[in-house]
C-alpha cells in the first residue's frame, strides 16, 4: 500500500512550498515586499539608513532618555496614549518598538508612520535629510497624486516664505509693515529668526510672482490663493498683512498666520488670518514655534502656551524660549499629548480679561485627566505677556509662571470670585459647578488624582466629602445616559498585545531567540523544522524569513542583516525587537556556549544540549501529528485510497520531500 502511495505523483510540483501535515501551503520564499524600493538600488537604501541617526530623527517628535549607557533610549510611545515611558529606541539596531502597543520599525517605517509617506517618499525624506544625492528614477504609477502634492505644496510653501520675507526687509511696498514691526519693538534678529513677512496690497501678487514657476492648482493647494466666488479667476490670501509662516516639527514651513495692519488699506473683520487646514497642515496638532522651542522644552520639561503670534515672538525675544502658541483654538488633545512627549508641565498663559478667563476655564476640563501637570497663569494687571515683558525680566516672568495655579485651583478660584461661600445657598451652588467641571473630565473617574482633587475642594468650600462623591457620581450617571462621549474617544484604539503564549509558543520564540543570538545555528535547525511547524503565525514569518537569508542569499541571519531583510515590515521589526530583548534577558548567548554538545559528530558538527532541549516539545507535536494522519490513512479501505482528494496528495508528497531531505545530513540531531 505504501509503494503504492509513493508512486501517486509524489514527485514534480511544489517546489515553492515548505512540508506541511495539515495541508496548507507555505511560500519558502518572502513575497516581494509592499516596500520595494521603485527606481533606486538596495545599495543606496541601505546608505540612506546608514547615514540616518535614528535616536535624532525620533527626538524631532519624541523625547527620548538614555538607559544602560546610551545603548537605549526611551520616551512615550506616540502610537498610543502613553502614560509611562514604554517606546524604545536602540541607536545599534537602527530600529524602535514599543513595549506596550508592540508597534516596531526602522527609520523609513518612522517617517511612513509620522509622515504618512509611502515607502519611495519616505525615504527620498530621509536621503534629503542626510544631505544625500538622491538618485534620479522613473516616476512609479502607483505614486500617490496626494503624496506628489504634498511635495509640491510644501516647495510652494517655502517659496513663499522667502519671497515674503524678502519684501518685508527690502520693498518699498512693505514700508508701513516695518514701521509696525518697529513699533512692536521686534529686532532684526527676531525679523529674521522667525522669517516674518509682508504681502503687498496686490491681490494677484503671488499668481504674478509665480508664473513660470507653480501652478494656480498649486498655489491652492498651499494655501496662498482662492478662486473667486463670483467669477472665473483667483484672489490671494494674506493681502496686506504682516505674515507669521507656521513651522512644523520637523523645521518645514507648512501654514501662515497674517496681521492687518492698521494705517493699510485693507478692511477685514478678522484682525488674524490663518491657513486652511491641507495635507501637509493640521491645526489641531500644530504649535506656533514650537521648532524654536523644543530643546528649552525638553531641558526644563515645562512648556508654556500664550493666546497669539505676537505674545510668543515677544516671550523668546526676551528670553522665555520655552513658549508656543495655538492657532487661533482653543487648546486641543492633540496638543497635549503631543506636548506631553517632551514636557511633564505645561503653563496655559492668559490674558487677565473676561475673554482670556473664560477661554482658561474653557479649556482646563477636557485636560484634568491627562498625566500632565497642567498650570494656569493669568497675566497680572490686565496684561498680556508681550506687554509685561516689555516692563519685566524674563525671570519675573518665569517667577510668575512656577507660582502658576494648578488647573482644579484655578477653576474653584474662578468660581468663589463669582459665588461667595458664606452661605449654604452658595456653598451648595460652589459644589455643584465644580462636580459639574469634574465630571466633564471623564479619564478621571476614580483616579488618585480625582481623589485628591476631592479631598481639596470639599476642605476649601466645607462640605461632606462623602455627599459630594455620591453627587459626583451621580453626574457622571447622567453624562453617560447622554451618550457622551469624549472627542478622542472617536480615535481607534491601538490593539496592545495582550495574549498569553502558551509553552509551545514559547519554545518557537525561543528557537528564534537562539537564531538571532547564535545565526550559525540556523543550519542545525532548519533541517529539523520548517515555519510550518510552529503555531504562531508570527514566529513562521520570523523563521521563514531567517531560514530564506540563509538558503536563498548566503548569509547568517545576523541581527543587521534581519533589520535589512525585514525590508520596514513594521510587525516583524517589532518581533525581531521583542526576540532580542528577551535573548538578553534570558542569557542565551551563555545557555548555548556553556553547556556541552549533546551530540559530536565526526565531522565535528555538533547540536548545543539547550538547542535540543527547546526543539524536542516541538519535534514532538510535529512526531504525534504526523502518526495521526499516518493512522487515518491506514484504517481507509483499500479502495479508498486510490482516490485520495487533491489536498491529502499534496500533504503526502511534501511529507514525502521533506523526509527525504531530512536523510543523510549531516547536521541531523538524533
Amino acid at each position: 500500500m505504501r509503494n503504492e502511495l509513493q508512486g501517486q505523483e509524489l514527485s514534480g510540483a511544489g517546489d515553492s512550498d515548505c512540508l506541511t501535515d495539515r495541508g496548507f501551503r507555505v511560500q519558502s520564499r518572502r513575497s516581494t515586499s509592499e516596500f520595494t524600493v521603485v527606481g533606486f538600488g538596495d545599495d543606496f537604501k541601505e546608505l540612506v539608513r546608514s547615514s540616518t541617526n535614528l535616536v535624532d530623527l525620533v527626538s524631532e517628535t519624541v523625547s527620548l532618555k538614555p538607559i544602560h549607557g546610551g545603548r537605549d533610549f526611551i520616551g512615550l510611545c506616540p502610537f498610543h496614549d502613553d502614560k509611562n515611558p514604554s517606546f524604545h529606541v536602540y541607536p545599534d539596531r537602527q530600529t524602535y518598538r514599543c513595549w506596550v502597543c508592540d508597534q516596531g520599525g526602522d527609520c523609513f517605517r518612522w517617517v511612513m508612520e509620522m509622515e504618512k509617506l509611502p515607502f519611495p517618499e519616505a525615504m527620498e525624506s530621509l536621503a534629503r535629510r542626510a544631505r544625500l544625492e538622491v538618485p534620479k528614477k522613473k516616476r512609479d504609477d502607483a505614486t500617490s497624486d496626494n503624496q506628489l502634492k504634498k511635495t509640491d505644496s510644501l516647495a510652494v510653501v517655502e517659496w513663499a516664505v522667502n519671497l515674503m520675507h524678502s519684501t518685508l526687509r527690502t520693498s518699498a511696498k512693505a514700508e508701513n509693515a516695518r514701521e509696525y514691526v518697529k513699533k512692536r519693538k521686534l529686532s532684526e534678529d527676531t525679523v529674521r529668526n522667525f522669517r516674518l513677512g509682508y504681502h503687498p496690497e496686490d491681490w494677484n501678487w503671488f499668481l504674478d510672482q509665480a508664473r513660470a514657476r507653480f501652478t494656480p492648482a498649486q498655489l491652492v493647494a498651499a494655501g496662498l490663493i482662492q478662486e473667486r466666488n463670483n467669477g472665473p479667476g483667483y484672489f490671494d490670501n494674506l493681502v496686506g498683512r504682516l505674515v507669521f509662516p507656521i513651522i512644523d516639527e520637523r523645521g518645514r514651513p507648512v501654514a501662515f498666520g497674517g496681521r492687518v495692519l492698521p494705517g493699510g488699506n485693507i478692511e477685514s473683520d478678522a484682525k488674524y488670518w490663518n491657513s486652511l487646514e491641507s495635507t501637509i497642515f493640521h491645526k489641531r496638532r500644530t504649535l506656533y514655534a514650537f521648532d524654536r522651542a523644543r530643546e528649552t522644552i525638553r531641558r526644563s520639561k515645562t512648556a508654556i502656551i500664550v493666546e497669539g503670534y505676537m505674545d510668543c515672538i515677544a516671550c523668546h525675544q526676551a528670553g522665555v524660549t520655552n513658549a508656543v502658541a495655538t492657532l487661533g483654538t482653543a487648546m486641543t488633545e492633540d496638543h497635549v499629548r503631543f506636548l506631553r512627549r517632551f514636557a511633564e508641565k505645561v503653563v496655559l498663559v492668559y490674558d487677565s480679561d473676561k475673554a482670556g478667563q473664560d477661554a482658561a476655564e474653557r479649556s482646563i476640563s477636557r485636560f484634568l485627566a491627562e498625566d500632565l501637570d497642567l498650570r494656569i497663569l493669568s497675566v497680572p494687571s490686565g496684561k498680556d505677556p508681550a506687554d509685561y515683558l516689555e516692563d519685566h525680566t524674563s525671570e519675573e516672568f518665569y517667577a510668575l509662571t512656577a507660582s502658576a495655579s494648578e488647573a482644579w485651583e484655578y477653576k474653584l478660584h474662578s468660581i468663589l470670585q463669582r459665588i461667595s461661600i458664606n452661605t449654604i445657598a452658595g456653598r451648595q451652588q460652589v459644589l455643584n459647578q465644580m462636580m459639574e467641571f469634574l465630571a466633564a473630565s471623564q479619564g478621571l473617574a476614580g483616579s488618585i488624582r480625582e481623589d485628591m482633587i476631592l479631598r481639596n475642594v470639599c476642605g476649601r468650600v466645607q462640605v461632606d466629602e462623602r455627599m459630594a462623591r455620591q453627587q459626583l457620581k451621580e453626574l457622571r450617571g447622567q453624562t453617560q445616559k447622554k451618550g457622551f462621549t469624549r472627542r478622542d474617544a472617536e480615535r481607534q484604539p491601538v490593539e496592545l498585545k495582550t495574549r498569553v503564549e502558551n509553552a509551545l509558543e514559547r519554545a518557537e520564540r525561543e528557537v528564534l531567540e537562539i537564531i538571532l543570538t547564535c545565526p550559525e545555528s540556523i543550519d542545525v535547525i532548519r533541517h529539523q523544522i520548517g515555519a510550518d511547524d510552529f503555531e504562531n503565525a508570527r514566529h513562521q514569518r520570523l523563521l521563514d524569513l531567517c531560514i530564506d537569508v540563509w538558503k536563498e542569499d548566503g548569509d547568517l541571519p545576523e541581527l543587521g542583516r534581519m533589520i535589512i531583510a525585514a525590508e520596514s515590515d513594521s510587525d516583524l521589526l517589532s518581533l525581531i525587537n521583542a526576540v532580542v530583548d528577551s535573548a538578553e534577558e534570558k542569557g542565551i548567548f551563555r545557555l548555548m556556549n556553556d553547556q556541552p554538545n549533546a551530540h559530536e559528530k565526526a565531522g565535528g558538527v555538533s547540536a548545543p544540549s539547550h538547542l535540543e532541549r527547546v526543539l524536542r516539545p516541538i519535534l514532538e507535536r510535529r512526531e504525534k501529528r504526523l502518526n495521526l494522519v499516518s493512522k487515518q490513512l491506514l484504517a481507509q479501505p483499500a479502495q479508498s485510497m486510490s482516490i485520495l482528494d487533491d489536498g491529502t496528495i499534496d500533504a503526502l508528497r511534501r511529507l514525502h520531500k521533506f523526509r527525504q531531505s531530512q536523510m543523510g545530513n549531516p547536521t541531523e540531531m538524533k
